[in-house]
C-alpha cells in the first residue's frame, strides 16, 4: 500500500476507528460490501474490494468508510426522491 503522509493522517484523524490501520479500514469496509455479492462470490469480492482501495484505484464515499462494517450508519451520502417544483409537494418531502 502505497499512501501519502496527508492521506495517513487524513485517515488517521477522520476515518479509523480506535487503533484501525489504513489496511483494517479497507478489509473492514471490503468485508461489509462483499455481503452483497452470491455467498460463494464474497471472498473474491472482497479481495477485489480491497486490492482496489488498497491500491487507491477507488475509494467509496465517506459514509462508506466511516459505517461499513460497523453495524450503524448508513453507507449513502445522499437520497434521492421525487419532489416537484411546487411549494405542496416540497412540504411533502420535508
Amino acid at each position: 500500500m502505497n499512501l501519502t503522509e496527508n492521506a495517513i493522517t487524513i485517515l488517521n484523524t477522520r476515518y479509523l476507528i480506535g487503533g484501525e490501520t489504513p489496511e483494517g479500514l479497507f478489509q473492514r469496509v471490503a468485508r461489509a460490501v462483499a455481503q452483497a455479492e452470491a455467498p460463494d462470490d464474497r471472498a473474491r469480492w472482497e479481495e477485489t474490494y480491497y486490492e482496489m482501495m488498497a491500491s487507491t484505484h477507488f475509494l467509496p464515499n465517506s459514509p462508506t468508510l466511516f459505517n461499513a462494517g460497523t453495524g450503524q450508519g448508513t453507507l449513502s451520502a445522499c437520497f434521492v426522491i421525487p419532489i416537484e417544483d411546487t411549494m405542496e409537494s416540497i412540504m411533502q418531502a420535508a
